[in-house]
C-alpha cells in the first residue's frame, strides 16, 4: 500500500522559526547567513524532520531580503541533503539521522548485510526467453542464447530500497529459474551453485522522478527523486553475465562507489 506521506508532515508557520536577523553590513553574503541560520535550526531540532517550510515570500519578509537570496539559501540546503523541494508541494526537511551510505559496486545482499540490515526480495515476475532485439543493446551480440528476466523489489529490514529489472544470460547457469529469488541472492546462487564469480561491476547512474508504478512499489510519492542505475556484471573471463536496471530510493540512502588503484 502506498504511504500517505503528506499526512505525516507538519506545516511550519513563520512564527515557529527562531530567526536570527541578517547583518546587512557583514562581508558574509546574505544568502549564506540565511543558510547558516536555517541549518542551525534543522540540526538543533528547532525545525524537525518532516516539517514543511513556510512559503518563500514569508521567509523573505522575515529576513528582510529578496526572493532570489532565499532561493540561493534553499539551494545550498538541498545540496547539503538537509531539505527536499518539490514544485507545487513545498519544501520538506529530511531526516538527517536516517540516511545510510549504500555502495553500488557490491552485491545488494552482501552490502545490506554488511550494514547490519536483513536483505529480502519480493519477486514480481520471472520469465525465461532468448536474447533478441528486445534486450538491452549490450546483450544483443548473444542473440539466440537463453536468458532469465527477473523483476523484483529489494528490501532492507522490510523497507523497500530499490526496484530492479534483471536480465541474466543463462547459458552457463542452466536451471537458474528453479531457484527462489524471493529469498535467494542472485550473485550468491551464481557463485555457490555454478561457480560463476562476479569480478567486475560497471554502472551508469542518473536521476529520475518516480512514476506512479515505481512510486507505489517503493512506497514514495509520485515524482519523488530516484537514482536510476544501470549495472553490468562480468565474470572472471571478462564475459558479461547479467545486466540490471534499478530504481533506488534517494530519501533514506546516499550511494557511493569505490575504486582500487
Amino acid at each position: 500500500m502506498k504511504l500517505n506521506q503528506e499526512s505525516s508532515k507538519i506545516q511550519l508557520n513563520i512564527e515557529d522559526l527562531a530567526i536570527n536577523p541578517v547583518d546587512q553590513k557583514s562581508p558574509v553574503p546574505l544568502y549564506h547567513q540565511i543558510t547558516l541560520d536555517l541549518r542551525r535550526m534543522i540540526e538543533d531540532g528547532t525545525i524537525r524532520a518532516g516539517a514543511i517550510f513556510p512559503p518563500e515570500t514569508e521567509i523573505c519578509v522575515a529576513y528582510g531580503v529578496g526572493r532570489q537570496t532565499v532561493r540561493r539559501a534553499m539551494a545550498r540546503l538541498v545540496d547539503e541533503n538537509l531539505i527536499d523541494r518539490y514544485a507545487g508541494r513545498g519544501t520538506f526537511v529530511r531526516n538527517i539521522n536516517e540516511r545510510v551510505s549504500f555502495h553500488l559496486d557490491r552485491s545488494f545482499s552482501q552490502h545490506v548485510r554488511d550494514m547490519g540490515i536483513e536483505p529480502s526480495s519480493k519477486l514480481l515476475n520471472q520469465e525465461e526467453g532468448l536474447v533478441d532485439r528486445e534486450v538491452p543493446q549490450l546483450l544483443r551480440k548473444f542473440a539466440g542464447e537463453p536468458l532469465l528476466n527477473l523483476e523484483r523489489i529489494r528490501f532492507g529490514d522490510l523497507d523497500p530500497i530499490c526496484y530492479q529489472l534483471s536480465t541474466i544470460l543463462t547459458k552457463k547457469c542452466q536451471g537458474l529459474s528453479n531457484h527462489n529469488f524471493n529469498r535467494e541472492s542472485l550473485y550468491e546462487v551464481l557463485a555457490n551453485d555454478y561457480g560463476l564469480i562476479i569480478t567486475r561491476i560497471e554502472h551508469v547512474i542518473r536521476a529520475v522522478a518516480a512514476d506512479d508504478y515505481r512510486a507505489e512499489l517503493l512506497e514514495v510519492e509520485e515524482g519523488t527523486p530516484l537514482l536510476f542505475v544501470t549495472t553490468c556484471a562480468y565474470l572472471e573471463d571478462g564475459e558479461i553475465i547479467e545486466m540490471t536496471m534499478s530504481h533506488y530510493r534517494a530519501d533514506k540512502f546516499e550511494y557511493r562507489t569505490e575504486e582500487e588503484r
